[in-house]
């Protein structure tokens, strides 16, 4: 394969599986906002989502959403997401399938939509968010039962679980930095619930653990539990996984690179254990995302002929 095919389907899987993410974290600050439990500023949000650049205005929570949904002059909206994993995608046709291609295809027109926009605006957020979900599902399903199991595969599974990682060790790093990592009270409890929930994690963390919402139970959680597949540990595994399938294909310099890279990130993660100091969780969450932007930049270098 060559390495530019490769590379836009690393980078096709990444855009959506951030699309993915952000679509369920907008969802429960939302939702959490009309519970009356605004545990997040929608001006820091937007502030997230713009590069750290602070609105000219209040803004309310529909003109957020409207411009981290559909704004196509915010770098980091979902609908620019949309538009470069499609564009990746048609970078790279010949080696995905035509489910795939409509899928995204079908993604980009309904991204488009103007009144799905003014929906925004008029009716539901929630509504419109949880049918850009829906269309994520159907992303990862086509994906599941249509994509040949080959080098393609490889990459595209590589990508989606190096941005998941990234993206939980933000919303991990944003979550403890809110609560200074207690459940002191009501708030910092609720508050932990609801980021449970934006990562899909809560109803596994009811499962695992009894009584009330630990802070440091849910950090080993989203760090070690190999059973979660939001999981630092199990995107890990993952990664490693897909990476040894490459092998056959790879030159032994590229390959011993990326295998030594992600070990690294792995043996970090298995040989360190902060408990519940803040200040050491997060050190350990930096340290880790530092070892997987170290996992990038071996990719770039052997796997897709980028030597910046």
């Amino acid at each position: 394969m060559l390495s530019r095919v490769a590379e836009n389907i690393f980078w096709m899987s990444r855009y959506m599986e951030r699309t993915n993410v952000q679509l369920r974290i907008l969802r429960t600050y939302y939702i959490a906002s009309q519970d009356g439990v605004p545990f997040v500023k929608w001006d820091d949000v937007y502030r997230y989502y713009n590069h750290g650049k602070s609105p000219e205005k209040t803004m309310n929570a529909n003109e957020v959403l409207q411009f981290i949904l559909f704004d196509k002059n915010n770098d980091s909206s979902v609908v620019n997401n949309i538009f470069r994993a499609r564009e990746n995608a048609r970078s790279a046709q010949d080696h995905i399938t035509k489910e795939l291609w409509q899928c995204l295809n079908d993604y980009y027109h309904l991204i488009r939509d103007t009144g799905l926009q003014k929906q925004v605006f008029a009716g539901d957020p929630v509504t419109i968010i949880d049918q850009l979900i829906k269309q994520c599902m159907l992303y990862y399903g086509v994906v599941d039962v249509s994509m040949f199991r080959s080098e393609g595969f490889n990459y595209l599974s590589i990508g989606k679980f190096i941005e998941r990682l990234l993206q939980s060790i933000t919303a991990l790093k944003m979550q403890i930095s809110r609560t200074n990592g207690l459940s002191t009270d009501s708030m910092d409890i609720v508050s932990w619930r609801y980021f449970l929930v934006s990562i899909s994690g809560y109803e596994y963390y009811l499962k695992e653990n009894s009584g009330s919402v630990k802070p440091d139970l849910i950090f080993k959680q989203v760090l070690y539990e190999m059973h979660f597949p939001h999981s630092i540990a199990y995107g890990l595994n993952q990664i490693n996984r897909y990476a040894q399938r490459l092998k056959s294909v790879s030159l032994d310099e590229s390959f011993n690179k990326i295998e030594f890279a992600i070990g690294k990130a792995s043996a970090i993660l298995k040989y360190n254990s902060p408990g519940a100091d803040t200040e050491a969780q997060v050190g350990l969450l930096e340290t880790v995302e530092s070892n997987i932007l170290n996992i990038i930049q071996s990719l770039n270098q052997n796997y897709f002929g980028i030597n910046s």
